[in-house]
């Protein structure tokens, strides 16, 4: 099953991206969670809400999913081939983009997909990338509090 997820908000043009490609046929068995969004698909089942999604995610082979950073660590967390695409259409355009290259640059356990223009080239760069599995950088918090504290004496 490929699983889409926008979150919370509205990411249409994602959507009938999807939408499209299934209606050709060139994706198959494609469940949509659409937020707030508008656009109701015709090629694919799709909710707006629902109170959790470990069912989609567990029965997912691939998750394509807009960049908010709570949803992106939640798939790679599961170790889920993931797709992820900045939403554009947000107060601050540029925010998603910047996430999702930095975390492209740290883990392979993603592809990041630039423009939803660009989704079919993505489909198919998955079906051979070699996902990795995500490993979180160790957190360096506490050391660096107890020396800045220390310093302060």
């Amino acid at each position: 099953m490929l699983f889409v997820t926008v979150g919370n908000g509205k990411f249409d043009s994602l959507v009938r991206e999807v939408d499209r490609l299934a209606g050709e046929g060139i994706v198959r068995n494609v469940v949509i969670q659409l937020g707030h969004g508008e656009y109701k698909p015709k090629n694919c089942q799709w909710f707006a809400f629902a109170p959790s999604l470990n069912e989609y995610y567990e029965r997912a082979d691939l998750v394509i999913s807009h960049g908010g950073p709570g949803t992106v660590f939640e798939i790679l967390r599961r170790r889920k081939k993931f797709v992820a695409i900045p939403n554009r259409n947000r107060t601050d355009p540029r925010h998603q983009v910047e996430y999702l290259r930095a975390m492209a640059q740290e883990t392979s356990g993603m592809i990041y997909c630039g423009q939803v223009s660009d989704l079919m080239f993505c489909l198919e760069k998955a079906k051979k990338h070699e996902f990795t599995i995500y490993k979180k950088p160790e957190c360096q918090m506490p050391e660096v509090v107890e020396k800045f504290l220390r310093r302060q004496k």
